[in-house]
């Protein structure tokens, strides 16, 4: 009896200490598994549409994490809430992501509540908060070792001064500089060669470099002052990211945008 009772300890500690030994995200996930899909829209910094293998489409809301809102009434807010969404953006859309579902599945809106694990294998909510673009939201119940990293990664962003924790002025960069800055924010300065329109964007193209400031008809109608931007030198500030091989900054809010001459 004594024997069995041995063994049987043994067992349970070698159970625990292989509980211990897993990768955090396994022991994030729920019974029913981990789900595959196509991030099709990205809402903003924090929630995303997911297309599942099976065509469903789901609203998911990252856990542990929050990003600044997009409607907030400071204009500065809002600019930390529009360079968040466009990081989750560069990085998420139309790629194949991985989603494994917390301890509780929805929230109060019915979105699906998970960690977003990207091709590479790195876990995205952890990502968007060591970049400096989401606090570490801890207030409802998930995988405490999730919770002790997420932490560790906002108080890396603060120190680094990355993102959210970046200090103004944004470094500024003529616009040949602008592809060696992929992934940065940054002030881009540059001569406008010419504004025009194209799809759904107003464009305004550098003039002796591959750089455009790209601004959505809605957002262009509501920037102040003249929009006559065509050789006139403008500072566009934001995100630097890569579209069909040319840098690009997004414009979202209009305090991004600014004519210096």
């Amino acid at each position: 009896m004594k024997k069995i009772r041995f063994v049987r300890s043994a067992l349970s500690a070698l159970v625990i200490a292989a509980a211990i030994l897993l990768p955090v995200s396994s022991l994030s996930a729920t019974a029913e598994g981990s789900l595959k899909g196509t991030v099709t829209v990205v809402y903003d910094g924090d929630t995303v549409r997911v297309r599942l293998a099976d065509r469903k489409d789901e609203r998911v809301r990252l856990i542990g994490i929050d990003t600044p809102e997009l409607d907030d009434a400071r204009e500065q807010v809002r600019l930390m809430a529009f360079l968040a969404k466009r990081y989750a953006f560069s990085r998420l859309y139309q790629s194949t992501v991985e989603l494994l579902p917390g301890p509780e599945k929805r929230d109060v809106y019915g979105r699906l509540l998970a960690y977003i694990r990207t091709a590479d294998g790195e876990m995205f909510n952890e990502t968007l908060v060591r970049e400096g673009y989401a606090h570490a939201y801890l207030k409802f119940p998930f995988d405490e070792a999730w919770k002790t990293r997420l932490k560790e990664a906002e108080s890396a962003a603060r120190r680094s001064g990355k993102g959210l924790w970046q200090r103004e002025p944004f470094p500024v960069i003529g616009a040949p500089e602008a592809g060696r800055h992929l992934g940065e924010i940054v002030t881009v300065r540059f001569h406008c060669l010419r504004s025009f329109k194209r799809g759904g964007f107003h464009l305004l193209e550098a003039e002796g470099a591959e750089f455009d400031a790209v601004i959505p008809f809605e957002v262009f109608k509501s920037l102040p002052g003249s929009l006559d931007f065509s050789g006139r030198t403008i500072e566009a500030t934001g995100l630097v990211e890569l579209y069909k091989g040319r840098p690009q900054i997004m414009i979202g809010v209009p305090v991004q945008l600014k004519r210096v001459d």
